[in-house]
Parts: C-alpha cells; structure tokens; sequence
C-alpha cells in the first residue's frame, strides 16, 4: 500500500490517470500528516510527507526504511532485498 498527504480525491484522480493501481493508496490527509509524522517522515517547511520506501513486517516493526530526495525514485529491488 502506499500513504500520502493528499485527499481521496486526489489519489482517485491519480490512479485513473495511470489506469488503476494495483494497490491502495491511504490518506494522510487529517488530521495532516499524524502517520507521516509517526514514522518521522514528514517535513514541516513544505507541509508534506518526504519520499520514502518503509518496509514493517508481520509484527509491526519497521525492517526497511529509506528516504528519497527529490527527483529520486525508490528501487524496487531494495524493498524485495528487505522483504526476502
């Protein structure tokens, strides 16, 4: 799944304009970023969640945890390499 700080609206326009996801996408949208911010991701100048890939296993505990800067793209292969 994936987690943003847009509204609902926003993440079905987003998904249509890709053609459907093949997973859902969670708000964060109110309270304003209360998730970004429990995993120390948000960033409080641009009122937005930073770019970052976080892997949480079956019992609840983050085993994978990266951020991206602008313009960078997660690689899948880190989040399979964190997965296996």
């Amino acid at each position: 799944m994936s987690i943003s700080c847009d509204s609902v609206p926003a993440h079905k326009a987003y998904a249509t304009s890709l053609g459907g996801l093949p997973h859902p996408i969670l708000s964060d949208w109110h309270p304003k970023g209360e998730v970004t911010k429990s995993y120390d991701i948000w960033n409080e100048e641009r009122g937005a969640g930073l770019r970052a890939l976080i892997v949480v296993n079956k019992e609840g505990n983050i085993i994978f945890k990266e951020v991206y800067g602008p313009g960078m793209a997660p690689d899948p292969n880190d989040m399979l390499n964190a997965i296996n």
